[in-house]
């Protein structure tokens, strides 16, 4: 303790021997050490919290943060309750605990309803629960696409029955809430649609509802879905087409000309009707007999004349002149009749052709290329730029080059127009710049990545040199006033020698360097050196 109190004593009085100055100093330096290093135990004693699960609904998070209690895990609470954090090392364990208890449920009741039947439930309540189970997990299935912050599904069963003709067919709406900034294009919004047609019974997609947050129809009967979906996809297609076509152009000018030097704009025309087109083709060359039918009738039977007196008489039956005179006029005649049917089958080519949709009627195509530019000297010995047009013959090799590019047809009306003309950025450019190269401002650009670097390394050298250093040399100098602390040090045999003989004459500081140097002690020749470099 004597120890200790002579120590605090000495550096007590070291202290207050000091200027202002050095003492604001001092304890300046001595607190902000200390505050950094309680700062930095207590951050490597505390565990790190990270987001255990996020956006979670008020009844998961209660549920959750009954089971962290209960397992004693500590926990943090952030984005207004729906973002549970807890230690790293405890994040992965915790999370497999929970999923066996099925934790989190997410938006509204699933399938875990029927976990806790009860015996004696009536055939409505099973059925009811059925609805809200089903209208749960299709609403967490929707609630998984990264643009949809939560929905709402309901869905209308219809009760069956006998007669199909009857039954009234099952419905859907569903009310998202959206992400902020974020929204649905057509085909995932068509994507909710099928999703829930295919997952409800008696249910086709043009009974299915779609609203967003903000009220707006997004899917319904009053939509024409088709239409609007087929006008979005033709859009996407055209504008995909044209973007296409334009950079095969601008790349290949651009690599030939240079950058900057080319501007290419694009515009294509599609016809977007659906054609069918059923078409039969017969060949009367190809004949085959397909069925022949043959008719042969012979009589010998004989054959009465007209013959007699004409009137009534002879044609009563019973007339004895008459018959008698018909039978020795009769006579004997053959009857044959021949009659043959023959059916060809002709043949025939039957195509059905489907058009396809989105063929490219007309492509126009708009070319603009810059001169070249040559640098010539004045008069007056300044240089300046002197733009140089293409000449026709280049103009023409650009223009069958951007043909050949867009497989350009003449018989579908595609057009073609390239115009050569001078940049003006490009000639401010070139005023504004004068060529640097070969002198010590185009090598300064040349390795200006690697002189940064430089520059840094310099602004650390020159810190040290004309900050840091003087600043320690300034706390560890002394002045007059100073001269106290040494007080309190202990004597040195020269001074003790001095007090015991005041009288004695005292060695010169040359002579005791020389005795130091004679003693040829380690400690001497530090001496020396150090006195060496001080000078």
């Amino acid at each position: 303790m004597e120890v200790l109190r002579q120590i605090f004593s000495q550096l007590k009085a070291t202290f207050l021997n000091l200027s202002r100055a050095k003492q604001i100093t001092l304890v300046a330096l001595i607190l902000g050490s200390l505050a950094g290093f309680i700062f930095l135990i207590s951050w490597s004693g505390n565990s790190e919290f990270y987001p255990l699960y996020t956006k979670l609904n008020p009844t998961d998070a209660s549920i959750i943060l009954t089971k962290l209690k209960e397992q004693k895990i500590e926990y943090q609470i952030g984005s207004n309750g729906s973002t549970i954090l807890i230690p790293q090392e405890l994040i992965y364990e915790t999370r497999m605990n929970l999923a066996s208890e099925g934790l989190p449920q997410g938006s509204g009741v699933g399938f875990e309803i029927f976990n806790d039947s009860k015996l004696g439930m009536s055939e409505f309540a099973q059925n009811v629960n059925y609805q809200r189970a089903l209208q749960g997990e299709l609403s967490r299935t929707i609630n998984r696409m990264a643009e949809i912050e939560s929905s709402r599904v309901h869905i209308v069963i219809p009760e069956k029955s006998l007669f199909v003709e009857a039954e009234e067919p099952a419905s859907a709406s569903v009310a998202l809430e959206m992400q902020a900034g974020k929204w649905l294009n057509q085909s995932q919004i068509n994507g909710i649609v099928h999703l829930l047609s295919s997952s409800v019974p008696r249910l086709s997609p043009e009974h299915v509802t779609i609203v967003d947050q903000n009220g707006k129809l997004l899917a319904g009967d009053e939509m024409d879905s088709s239409f609007s979906g087929l006008s979005s996809d033709q859009l996407e297609y055209q504008a995909r087409v044209e973007q296409n076509l334009e950079n095969r152009v601008a790349t290949m000018l651009e690599a030939a000309l240079g950058a900057d030097k080319a501007i290419v704009r694009l515009s294509c025309s599609f016809d977007f009707k659906s054609q069918e087109k059923t078409e039969e083709l017969y060949l009367p060359d190809n004949q085959v007999i397909r069925s022949e039918q043959a008719l042969n009738e012979s009589s010998n039977a004989p054959e009465l004349a007209p013959q007699g007196v004409p009137g009534i008489r002879s044609n009563i039956p019973g007339d004895v002149t008459a018959n008698d005179t018909n039978q020795q006029n009769a006579r004997t005649s053959v009857f044959n009749k021949n009659d043959r049917t023959v059916n060809y089958e002709i043949g025939k080519i039957v195509s059905h052709t489907k058009e396809p949709v989105g063929e490219l009627t007309r492509v126009s195509i708009a070319v603009l290329v810059d001169g070249s530019y040559r640098r010539t000297e004045g008069d007056d010995g300044k240089f300046d730029w002197v733009y140089v047009p293409r000449t026709a013959e280049e103009m023409q090799k650009f223009e069958n080059i951007v043909k050949r590019a867009v497989n350009f047809n003449t018989n579908r009306g595609d057009e073609v127009e390239i115009v050569n003309i001078p940049f003006e950025s490009t000639r401010l450019a070139l005023k504004a710049k004068p060529d640097d190269t070969g002198n010590w401002i185009g090598l300064l650009k040349k390795y200006q990545p690697y002189l940064k670097y430089g520059f840094l390394s310099l602004f650390l050298i020159l810190s040290f040199l004309f900050f840091v250093r003087p600043l320690v040399r300034w706390l560890t100098e002394y002045s007059f006033g100073d001269m106290e602390i040494f007080k309190q040090l202990p004597r040195t045999v020269g001074e003790l020698e001095g007090e015991m003989d005041p009288n004695g004459e005292r060695l010169t500081f040359r002579d005791q360097a020389s005795q130091m140097i004679a003693s040829e002690n380690e400690a001497s020749i530090g001496v020396m050196r150090d006195w060496i470099k001080e000078n």
